[in-house]
Order: structure tokens, then C-alpha cells, then sequence
């Protein structure tokens, strides 16, 4: 399988939080960039499948808190930019979540809203 980031973003974001400036090594490893600090040798990020529909709302919420703090730490814009930009794709996924769910609320459930509702239950998904 290959990296979850492009090789070419990776390398421009600092490839995984190496020595010159680059992202922290626990945002580079949300990121795909990376493995994280305390993982295993041998041990990847979980493969998108392994997680469940509609599901990692916290995760999504480090991620951009991480995001945050490196975009408060670089010194250069165009990097500030690219990392304003994966926030805000974020922040779609998270917003997209809400709506769905506030539909569900209003007793309008669409196909993709109720495998998350069942995911969440635990009845697969």
C-alpha cells in the first residue's frame, strides 16, 4: 500500500517532522506522513478500513488542534497555506458529519447517515 500523503506534499510539509522546521511528528503521523512516535517498528497507521463509518470525530478534532499549532509555529506562508487548506478539509468532514446527523434529528435519514448510526451501534457497517 502506499503512503496515504503524496511523496511530493510530504517532502514540501517537511516529510514527517524531520529536522528543518517541518510538521510535528504526532501531526505528521495524523497526516499520513509518518509513523507515530510511539508506534511499534513494523506498525502503519490503520488502514481506512479498519475504522468505522462515521467515526473518529475526536481524532478529526486533534488533527486540526495539531494543525493549529503548527500553522502558529511556521514561519513560512505558503506552508501556513497548505495546512490552512487540510484544516479546512477537516472541518468539511466534521461539518458534513453535523449535518448528517441533525437530518437524522429531523427524521430524514439518508442511506450513508444510518451505516454510521449502525457503525456507532456496533452492527457493522
Amino acid at each position: 500500500m502506499s503512503q496515504m500523503m503524496p511523496q511530493d506534499m510530504a517532502a514540501m510539509l517537511g516529510g514527517g517532522g524531520g529536522g528543518g522546521g517541518g510538521l510535528p511528528p504526532d501531526l505528521a503521523a495524523l497526516l499520513g506522513g509518518g509513523a507515530p512516535p510511539e508506534a511499534a517498528e513494523g506498525e502503519g497507521p490503520p488502514l481506512p478500513s479498519d475504522g468505522s463509518a462515521g467515526g473518529g470525530g475526536d481524532t478529526l478534532e486533534q488533527a486540526i488542534a495539531l494543525l493549529d499549532k503548527a500553522i502558529a509555529e511556521e514561519a513560512d506562508h505558503e506552508d501556513q497555506q497548505i495546512m490552512r487548506q487540510c484544516s479546512a478539509k477537516l472541518h468539511q468532514i466534521l461539518a458534513k458529519a453535523q449535518a448528517e446527523a441533525d437530518k437524522m434529528m429531523g427524521g430524514q435519514a439518508s442511506p450513508g447517515g444510518m451505516r454510521k448510526a449502525a457503525a456507532a451501534q456496533g452492527y457493522g457497517g
